[in-house]
């Protein structure tokens, strides 16, 4: 698989997950200049913005370790400009979740899936 596919892959198994504990789509792949959102999702009162990372293995960290503090300020910028472009949500509470996936990138086999709510903070 190209690694577009791979994304795509990962993705549609984060959303899985979700939306087998309650979760709602909003919007899938949302970009604005200065950032991009893969999932937004949203369970009563709460939206959480979340990132999907997919890493074959936990080498140097896994997909956890690969969340810098470069891509939170962009995925807190994406969200600033979502909320701004949909008000209707704006008063609902929001969260960044972390998706992180990792093991062969074969749809038969074994994959982990460790899903961090309240992965970081936003400061603003």
């Amino acid at each position: 698989m190209t690694t577009t596919q791979v994304g795509a892959w990962a993705e549609q198994l984060a959303w899985d997950h979700l939306h087998q504990h309650g979760w709602q789509l909003i919007k899938r792949n949302f970009f604005c200049k200065g950032g991009e959102i893969d999932i937004i999702a949203r369970k009563g009162c709460l939206i959480a913005f979340v990132e999907v990372k997919y890493r074959k293995s936990q080498a140097m960290g896994g997909a956890v370790a690969s969340l810098t503090p470069t891509k939170q300020r962009r995925l807190i910028h994406s969200a600033k400009v979502f909320l701004q472009r949909y008000p209707s949500l704006s008063h609902l509470d929001c969260r960044f979740d972390l998706i992180a996936i990792s093991g062969s990138d074969s749809p038969h086999s074994q994959v982990q899936i460790q899903w961090l709510d309240n992965a970081f903070i936003s400061s603003g």
